[in-house]
């Protein structure tokens, strides 16, 4: 069977499938004028062309010409209004969404996408990391996590694991399904980001059997349980260790130093005009505890000095399950430290660059937080996978040159025009006459 050729479109109907198997919430009797397609394909509009104001642009052509943007590129049928859209949105648990995260990767690793993606003989790299999405010192629900502080006040706010495939070398990382941190049914203490993360690896390490996935975490998750849980599903893992919540491993690391069982490797290389030393130091089969069973894990280190001073510019230590050789432990250090993609290529982008993660697009009192961040994460992905494997979004995006004037010209060109499709519009853009015109505007 031929491999999907994934495209704007198909992905759109990755959503609209997931759609069509969500249960209506509103009873018989309701009032039904909107569809939950038509909802929620009009909230994932907004998120997917940046710009809050896109639905009330279409309402304002439809009355004009009949027909508008959202009928044409994302299959609306009517446009719902910002209240009907929470209100409906509220009533759907956002778990129905996270299966076309999937489909998604499925339709990558089948179409060879994720290749350039590939290390460690073959490894998927996959960031572990939790983020705040929604905080208030008033607004709060049964789904939210609470913070009290020293004067007695709460803060409450939610908060998700947001899973990514990242690769040294590779400037966009890859979204998966998330996992929120919320109280759990059944459980007195609070929920937490490692407790978040075992259950998105209990949920999804089936999806990865035919793929080898190494786990990447902070120095949270480098404790026994949490890498036990690792390798009972399957997963190699490179986490953080630091010596102040190591202590036994560090002894250890002492004991085995002075014997001269701790091996080191030196290597160098220039950056632009300053010659930079890596150092390593490492050891295989070391206790992880000092309590019994102690799991032996694999230890290393990496300091970066600047020769012509010997500035440290970066000082780390990792435990992983891959073995450690002089040929091995630079690519392990390479892939722990590609786990900051989650945060500079993820995090910073979602919150910084249009997609407003910590924006309160309407918080609800049941589901609708979460169901608007999932949404918020599928036009990320989406946008993601466009510029990964389409070659004309690819151009329009070089052309533009920059996210912030590339989205000022889909509102602007949707704002006023009628495009039959997604690759109408940008053919459109990609036009000498858009292109001269948006390059002298910029």
């Amino acid at each position: 069977m031929e491999p999907m050729t994934l495209s704007f479109g198909v992905m759109l109907g990755f959503l609209q499938r997931a759609i069509a198997e969500i249960k209506d919430p509103r009873q018989g009797s309701n009032a039904t004028r909107y569809s939950i397609k038509d909802t929620v394909l009009a909230a994932f509009s907004v998120f997917f062309m940046q710009c809050e104001s896109f639905l009330e642009h279409q309402r304002q052509m439809n009355s004009r010409c009949g027909r508008d943007n959202a009928q044409s590129l994302f299959g609306l049928t009517r446009i719902p209004t910002t209240p009907q859209i929470r209100n409906i949105l509220d009533k759907i648990a956002a778990q129905g969404l996270f299966q076309i995260f999937t489909w998604v990767y499925q339709a990558l690793h089948r179409g060879g996408h994720l290749k350039p993606y590939h290390g460690l003989g073959g490894q998927l790299l996959v960031a572990l990391d939790g983020t705040q999405y929604f905080s208030s010192r008033t607004i709060h629900c049964e789904c939210c996590s609470s913070r009290t502080h020293k004067n007695g006040t709460v803060t409450y706010f939610h908060s998700a694991i947001l899973p990514v495939i990242v690769a040294p070398g590779q400037s966009q990382v890859i979204s998966l399904a998330p996992e929120f941190i919320t109280p759990q049914d059944g459980s007195e203490k609070q929920d937490c980001e490692v407790a978040a993360a075992k259950r998105w690896i209990s949920n999804y390490a089936s999806e990865f059997k035919s793929q080898p996935i190494t786990l990447l975490g902070d120095d949270l998750y480098s404790h026994q349980p949490m890498a036990e849980h690792c390798l009972e599903f399957g997963m190699n893992f490179i986490f953080t260790c630091l010596p102040e919540s190591h202590p036994a491993l560090y002894d250890w690391l002492d004991y085995l130093d002075g014997i001269g069982e701790v091996k080191t490797l030196e290597t160098s290389q220039w950056n632009k005009r300053s010659k930079e030393i890596y150092r390593y130091r490492y050891v295989n089969q070391i206790p992880l505890r000092d309590t019994q069973p102690a799991l032996l894990v694999n230890w290393c280190e990496l300091t970066l000095t600047r020769q012509s001073d010997g500035k440290v510019l970066y000082k780390n230590a990792f435990v992983t399950r891959h073995e450690l050789t002089d040929e091995t432990v630079s690519e392990v250090v390479i892939a722990g430290r590609s786990r900051w993609k989650t945060e500079n290529e993820n995090h910073n982008v979602l919150k910084t660059k249009g997609y407003h993660l910590e924006h309160n697009f309407g918080h609800g009192q049941n589901h609708l937080a979460s169901f608007l961040l999932c949404l918020n994460l599928l036009a990320f992905l989406f946008h993601t996978v466009l510029h990964l494997v389409d070659k004309s979004y690819q151009k329009i995006r070089q052309q533009r040159g920059t996210r912030k004037g590339f989205f000022q010209d889909l509102l602007s060109l949707t704002k006023y025009l009628l495009f039959d499709s997604w690759q109408h519009l940008i053919d459109f853009m990609l036009s000498e006459s858009v292109v001269s015109l948006a390059t002298d505007s910029s």
